[in-house]
């Protein structure tokens, strides 16, 4: 029976102190007006969406909270070799969705016998895919030459960031010739995309830029405000006829991209 009441006793002691814990945390952060999301806020996707926060207009991004915490945007190595390869879709953070259609631009001496090699990795830089970027013209030359590439995988059930590698075909093999440009992506859900589709209205288009009541085919020039449309609502507009519906998050995308 002791053991009983000293048990309750320490059962007590612990509630009373997590429950007075709980109230003088709340009490110090209303005090000195502290909100939860500045604590939270550690990175540039956090930033955008706590309250007061301002976008610059730059590249890459940056973002500032109201208590003046900077983020930038991660971009990959992108700068460093943007006077050797250029990737037009996707763009850096945009979210991306098996079938992949991937284009760009390259020097020819990033190719070999026309193409070069492209690999996805998960958060845990594991390939989950692969394909080769096919150069669309002579590849024999200093000048750019325009690639393209369809790359499938399975979406990361857990991670929902990865890595697209392009890298410089090396038939050397010698490591003095390795270059590489990674950059960095988000995996749609195909729930989430589900989710985005309703009143019978599809997304389609080569970079899902369309909203429609059927398949649409379409041309892959690539725009950036393209991957806004993965946060935008396709469903039946005032017209009865299939549409976006352009959420606060796509706004404020095109915002960015403009």
């Amino acid at each position: 029976m002791k053991k009983f009441f000293i048990f309750l006793f320490i059962m007590f002691t612990f509630v009373f102190l997590a429950v007075f814990g709980i109230f003088y945390v709340d009490r110090l952060l209303t005090e000195n007006e502290v909100k939860i999301e500045e604590i939270t806020t550690n990175s540039f996707e956090d930033c955008i969406k706590a309250e007061g926060s301002v976008v610059l207009e730059s590249y890459p991004a940056q973002c500032k909270t109201k208590n003046g915490q900077s983020f930038i945007q991660d971009i990959g190595n992108e700068l460093e070799l943007q006077n050797i390869i250029r990737v037009f879709y996707p763009r850096p953070a945009d979210i991306i969705s098996s079938p992949l259609v991937i284009t760009g631009e390259a020097r020819g001496n990033w190719y070999f016998e026309g193409d070069f090699p492209i690999r996805l990795l998960n958060a845990n830089d594991k390939e989950i895919g692969s394909a080769l970027g096919t150069a669309q013209g002579e590849w024999m030359t200093e000048n750019f030459v325009p690639f393209r590439a369809t790359l499938e995988f399975d979406t990361p059930i857990l991670s929902t960031k990865g890595i697209l590698v392009f890298e410089k075909s090396n038939p050397s093999g010698l490591s003095e010739n390795d270059n590489s440009l990674r950059i960095p992506i988000k995996f749609e859900r195909r729930a989430a995309k589900e989710a985005r589709q309703k009143d019978g209205c599809i997304i389609t288009g080569c970079s899902s830029q369309i909203c429609a009541k059927n398949e649409v085919i379409t041309s892959c020039e690539y725009l950036a405000e393209y991957a806004c449309y993965n946060n935008a609502i396709c469903e039946k507009q005032a017209d009865d006829e299939c549409g976006w519906t352009i959420t606060e998050e796509t706004q404020q995308c095109f915002n960015l991209n403009n």
